[in-house]
């Protein structure tokens, strides 16, 4: 935190030395969330609770005719109250981000870095990415650092090299196993015609536990996919690909199963990987999605997980001022133990004035009875399911946020 710290006292001391270069704006959010759940957390023994969520952000931008800036910084906080809340801590997640990139001629061309930095509490970041409710304390937090290259040859091809690392570690240090996640990806584009085209991407991405046998996990993924205009009603855009899987010096075979062991082993695994995206304007206002996916890789704590799921949308626009949604999901979460969930909501939005919008939402939730015996990851020791019989929940949950354009690009 320090070293973003001193980084941003730099940059805006040399802000106005170069401050007629730039043409900033600044805008902020601030967010508020109240939800009221007959099994918030799907517990066996469901009982109501109540929660509340704040979230406020704030963002930088600065532009020249050539490149751009933006500086990003948000913080949230989530409380619960009620029988079903027992034993479930208060949540805090804060961050900050910094993003600088170069472009050409096109949106296709450009280079770009990153910077982020993030914290949250452990108990908050197993509930948001697993669902799970663990009662632990300490956080959990986040350094990465992004860049990437996209290039347009011609009007018809496009290639984009990207790379990334994350390293993951908890405060105080015995809250869980630190680990590094390395990723470097490539990507290449054909336009067959101004609605079609074709791609091919390869990902290597390297896993590395600061356990006893100090892990390493090699994921290879390679995919092909197509994108096309059906109709100017009418759009697709698939891709499908295998996963290879390199365990060196692990403690289970991979994250599709396996049997844990107490001495340090090597495995391979492979699976396939895609996902698919289609969308259809059946009517003027109204837009349906379906979007299907499986993939394998980890969690935000580092657990292997391999996740299918697929949902449908349906966004109707009422008016200038209204919307609404209904959207229906089915996942299926693989960590040791595989487990089914289901769910089905309907949202109604409002905007009174402008830069204030309200939302209202009904939402059903099922989580199917779990298979398998392995409730806690065998690498990382962070628990993989929060309950293995079924459970349902019924939520009604009213959000109101607020916009503010403090500074407009131009002045």
């Amino acid at each position: 935190m320090k070293r973003i710290a001193i980084a941003v006292s730099i940059s805006l001391g040399l802000a106005p030395a170069t401050a007629f270069a730039w043409d900033w704006s600044l805008r902020t959010s601030e967010s508020q969330t109240v939800e009221l759940n007959s099994n918030q957390f799907l517990r066996s023994s469901p009982a109501g609770s109540l929660g509340s969520y704040s979230t406020i952000t704030g963002t930088a931008e600065g532009l020249t005719p050539t490149s751009k800036l933006i500086l990003d910084a948000d913080g949230s906080y989530r409380k619960w109250w009620g029988p079903g809340a027992d034993g479930v801590p208060e949540g805090l997640s804060h961050g900050a981000k910094a993003h600088y990139e170069q472009f050409g001629k096109n949106r296709f061309d450009r280079e770009y870095v990153e910077a982020v930095w993030r914290q949250q509490s452990t108990s908050l970041a197993l509930l948001n990415d697993l669902g799970i409710v663990a009662p632990v304390n300490g956080s959990l937090d986040r350094l990465t650092a992004t860049g990437g290259i996209d290039r347009s040859f011609n009007a018809r091809d496009t290639a984009s090299l990207f790379a990334s690392s994350t390293r993951t570690y908890y405060e105080p240090s015995s809250g869980g196993t630190a680990f590094t996640d390395t990723l470097a990806r490539g990507s290449w584009r054909h336009g067959f015609s101004s609605t079609t085209g074709a791609s091919l991407s390869s990902e290597a991405e390297l896993l590395a536990y600061d356990n006893a046998f100090s892990t390493q996990i090699s994921i290879f993924r390679n995919q092909m996919g197509v994108d096309t205009a059906l109709s100017s009603l009418l759009s697709f855009r698939g891709n499908i690909g295998a996963a290879y899987l390199v365990t060196d010096r692990g403690v289970s075979t991979s994250s599709i199963g396996g049997i844990a062991s107490n001495l340090p082993i090597a495995s391979t695994a492979l699976d396939w990987i895609g996902d698919a995206v289609l969308t259809y304007k059946f009517m003027k206002t109204a837009t349906l999605s379906i979007v299907a996916s499986q993939s394998v890789g980890p969690s935000i704590v580092g657990s292997l997980i391999k996740r299918d799921s697929i949902s449908a949308s349906v966004n109707y626009l009422i008016n200038s001022r209204e919307n609404l949604t209904f959207s229906a999901n089915g996942n299926r979460q693989i960590a040791g133990t595989t487990t089914d969930y289901a769910s089905a909501s309907v949202t109604y939005g409002y905007n009174p004035i402008r830069d204030v919008s309200l939302q209202f939402t009904y939402r059903y939730q099922h989580r199917f009875a779990s298979t398998g015996t392995t409730i806690f990851d065998p690498l990382t020791g962070t628990p993989t399911v929060s309950g293995t019989g079924p459970a349902d929940s019924h939520s009604l949950m009213f959000v109101a946020t607020h916009n503010f354009l403090v500074l407009p690009h131009g002045n």
